[in-house]
């Protein structure tokens, strides 16, 4: 008996060593609204509210704490300027495309190992937040921009 209460207190022990402080959340990021809660199926508005400048703000990956690089997305009608560090790193055509699963955003991106935003991502998006998706469900990154202008 006394045993099994010492494994007990041992495990405790170890119980509420082992809590952690999970990192505080950003009320500002969180108060403009869930890009994944709240978004538009309609391409056409879509469109519309696509354009202009977006800058990363989030980045969903399988790590803990990933960084988030210093990205900016420039949009206008047709194409999608992707600038790093303040530098222009490449531009695409893209259009948006309704399937069954949402929204997606079909690029001419090439493969390349900095432009991972751009390549065909599934889009979640309202006027003041947007949210690419490259397969977060397959453990693919997915990545969160606020509207920058």
């Amino acid at each position: 008996m006394k045993n099994i209460v010492l494994c007990l207190w041992v495990l405790m022990a170890f119980g509420i060593t082992s809590c952690h402080k999970t990192a505080e959340v950003d009320p500002i990021i969180d108060s403009e609204g869930d890009p994944l809660k709240e978004h538009t199926q309609n391409p056409q508005q879509a469109r519309m509210w696509l354009a202009g400048k977006w800058k990363l703000i989030k980045v969903s990956v399988m790590t803990p704490n990933p960084t988030v690089p210093n990205v900016e997305l420039i949009i206008d009608e047709t194409q999608i300027s992707l600038v790093q560090d303040g530098v222009q790193s490449d531009k695409v055509d893209y259009e948006i495309v309704k399937t069954d699963y949402g929204l997606l955003i079909k690029t001419n991106a090439q493969p390349r190992a900095d432009n991972w935003y751009i390549r065909n991502p599934g889009l979640y998006l309202n006027q003041n937040r947007m949210y690419l998706d490259l397969g977060r469900a397959q453990d693919l990154p997915a990545y969160e921009f606020s509207r920058a202008n």
